[in-house]
């Protein structure tokens, strides 16, 4: 199994949702957790991200610190990670704000979904479209594509869908958790890990290696146990 570091970036409210109800109702920006999130993004070769991420917010993060884009130079880096859209139905519509944004685009997929979806065609104009298997994703093709293509550092930022995948595949290396202070409830308020699953004697274990306290916001930095 081709092995590429994944480091997994989220954030969640304090009872665990990582949105309210309405994933598009306005909020304050959380000027030190964006901060953060735009540190480790800079760190990536590329960002893997779930399509439903991409349609709720319309684009995708864009590095703008200017101490950030000079490191990635140093490191011989692009100035900006490739960014990978997960979606197994191809659901995304070629009018979205982040196919007119200045980064590479890729779309992992199905092989299914680019003969049956009627926006392929267009979509293909904007991202370079990759099929992971027929009807469901295979991480290893995936990893080892990745691989074969000079990416050396995964970061992925959920969501709840994705993460879920990761999971089931052994992807995820280390996580990034921040909890924020407020509450948001809801028993179909999305979660960080979604999908069907685990019982306890197949839980993913982690290690806590370092937490960090910026203001009311906490930082939780673990190392998954494999």
């Amino acid at each position: 199994m081709t092995n590429i570091p994944t480091t997994l970036v989220l954030a969640m409210s304090a009872d665990g949702k990582i949105c309210s109800i309405d994933p598009k109702a306005p909020s304050d920006i959380d000027l030190v957790d964006f901060a953060h999130l735009e540190y480790q993004t800079s760190l990536a070769d590329l960002i893997l991200v779930g399509a439903r991420t991409i349609r709720i917010h319309g684009e995708n993060l864009i590095i703008n610190n200017p101490e950030l884009l000079a490191a990635r130079k140093i490191r011989g880096q692009s100035p900006q990670p490739i960014t990978c859209v997960v979606s197994r139905s191809l659901d995304l519509s070629p009018t979205l704000p982040f196919f007119s944004q200045e980064i590479e685009r890729w779309i992992f997929t199905t092989q299914n979904s680019l003969q049956q979806n009627c926006d392929a065609t267009s979509l293909s104009k904007k991202a370079e479209l990759i099929a992971l298997g027929d009807t469901d994703l295979d991480w290893d093709k995936g990893y080892s594509l990745m691989a074969e293509r000079g990416i050396s550092k995964v970061v992925a930022l959920g969501g709840g869908s994705l993460t879920a995948s990761l999971i089931e595949a052994k992807r995820i290396d280390d996580w990034w958790l921040t909890i924020w202070p407020l509450i948001f409830g809801g028993k179909d308020a999305p979660t960080p890990v979604e999908g069907e699953g685990f019982l306890p004697c197949d839980a993913p274990r982690m290690e806590l290696i370092e937490t960090r306290q910026v203001g009311n916001d906490v930082f939780l930095h673990y190392r998954t146990l494999k």
